[in-house]
């Protein structure tokens, strides 16, 4: 610490620069903590990252930019390694495990990023090594594309909209007008439902690529 004379100076500790990397930190906090995507503007982004609005676009062309650093961060947090598993199969289906995770984790950001080109190298990549693993399985290469939106629509699907979320009362209250609903709802325990959904999805998605490669 410098001194001048006997006296010690306290210098203010220097606030962090703004980076690509900390916009989308703080975008996705933003996102994380909200009920909507309006919540995100590069305004309030400026104010979390403790500058004005427009320095920020010294780093981002723009809120789809922002939007993209976001869309990076959640695919980093997937390991694209199990898709490298000896048995093509079982890779499939823990990465639709991991994929349907790592979006449910930030369901508003990713009500955002569905609606958006698929053109960055980090979201192509993800798609790259899913591709290629069906083809290893043994899925002719016209039939990866189908293979592949089933995949996102089960997994992301599953991320954005909880099914059971949406029955708000027990299942009683259903019994006078829908008792066949009433006691599907009451022999089976809500916190289940989407889990259970998903992997019957997940099943009839392996079931969907077995039937292309001829395995039994």
């Amino acid at each position: 610490m410098p001194r001048v004379g006997n006296a010690a100076v306290t210098r203010p500790h220097a606030r962090p620069g703004v980076t690509r990397d900390r916009i989308g930190e703080a975008a996705l906090l933003i996102l994380d903590g909200a009920s909507d995507e309006s919540a995100l503007t590069m305004r309030s982004l400026g104010s979390a990252l403790g500058v004005q609005a427009p320095s920020l676009y010294a780093h981002v062309s723009g809120i789809d930019d922002v939007i993209d650093l976001v869309h990076e961060r959640i695919n980093a947090s997937i390991d694209l390694s199990v898709l490298e598993a000896p048995d093509p199969l079982t890779g499939l289906r823990r990465f639709g495990h991991l994929y349907r995770a790592a979006y449910g984790r930030h369901p508003v950001a990713t009500t955002m990023i569905v609606t958006l080109p698929i053109n960055s190298g980090h979201a192509l990549v993800v798609y790259e090594v899913v591709a290629a693993c069906l083809v290893r399985a043994g899925v002719p290469t016209d039939r990866v594309m189908p293979l592949m939106a089933l995949l996102d629509s089960i997994a992301l699907g599953s991320a954005i909209e909880p099914f059971a979320e949406g029955f708000v009362g027990p299942s009683a209250t259903y019994r006078p007008d829908y008792p066949t609903l009433a006691q599907a709802l009451r022999h089976r325990r809500r916190r289940h439902i989407d889990d259970d959904g998903f992997s019957l999805g997940m099943d009839a998605f392996i079931d969907a690529v077995t039937s292309c490669t001829g395995a039994t």
